[in-house]
């Protein structure tokens, strides 16, 4: 409980940062807040240095009343030492009016301590390169960090920040800003769920607005062997 009393001011400083932001910015906006959702499901396994895994994710705008996107992304990790990470990954993306390839390399780096060092503080930087079917190329740099608090044997608390800036030919500047408190809860020694609220900041190319919502990821773990202990992240 004292863990969780700890964690809880930061997720809420977290969240009421956004919607300051949202407050003094009112002049700056055009349109309201949309209301999102993301769902995913995901399998992972490991063997050694490497980790591997494979999620399926929808998600849904306009108040969750329409389609935005679903897209099925691979990624393979090579777990250097118990610090750093390589990260390549591949997305497929299917939207309204266009299809999507993204390949990407990020690097890991993680701060652990505590309760056996499963406690994280896990730092991404990822290089991404957004491909579409329309002929467009973009490319794009994100860092985003999460930091994980194990309470238990079940239930990991997190909470997570950061930005993407974009290189393209309509735009080049930072895209969003995002941020999101949750946690993580196990259900057997291969599932788990995480669970957790975003709150993002978009530049819609001539004015800022802002979206958020719940995200859903269910994991299925297939194996874990993996020589050192994996990052607890997620692309969002």
């Amino acid at each position: 409980m004292s863990r969780l009393i700890k964690i809880l001011p930061y997720s809420l400083l977290l969240i009421l940062a956004f919607f300051s932001l949202n407050v003094s910015s009112q002049d700056s906006l055009s349109d309201n807040y949309d209301h999102q959702i993301f769902v995913g499901n995901k399998l992972a396994w490991s063997k050694g240095s490497w980790h591997y895994s494979g999620e399926l994710q929808f998600r849904l705008k306009n108040d969750t009343r329409e389609f935005n996107m679903y897209y099925l992304e691979g990624v393979a990790t090579y777990l250097a030492n118990e610090s750093w990470e390589i990260v390549p990954d591949m997305r497929f993306s299917v939207m309204q009016d266009r299809v999507e390839y993204r390949p990407g390399l990020g690097i890991i780096y993680k701060n652990l301590w505590l309760n056996n060092r499963v406690n994280q503080l896990v730092h991404q930087l990822k290089w991404q390169t957004d491909i579409e079917s329309t002929g467009k190329v973009k490319n794009a740099i994100r860092y985003v960090a999460f930091y994980n608090v194990v309470m238990n044997d079940k239930l990991i608390l997190q909470v997570a920040g950061g930005g993407l800036y974009r290189w393209s030919a309509a735009y080049t500047g930072f895209q969003f800003f995002r941020g999101l408190a949750g946690g993580s809860y196990s259900f057997t020694k291969k599932t788990r769920l995480n669970f957790s609220y975003f709150v993002g900041y978009e530049n819609k190319i001539g004015h800022w607005s802002f979206i958020g919502g719940p995200v859903l990821q269910f994991i299925i773990n297939l194996d874990k062997d993996s020589k050192y202990v994996p990052a607890k992240y997620f692309n969002f």
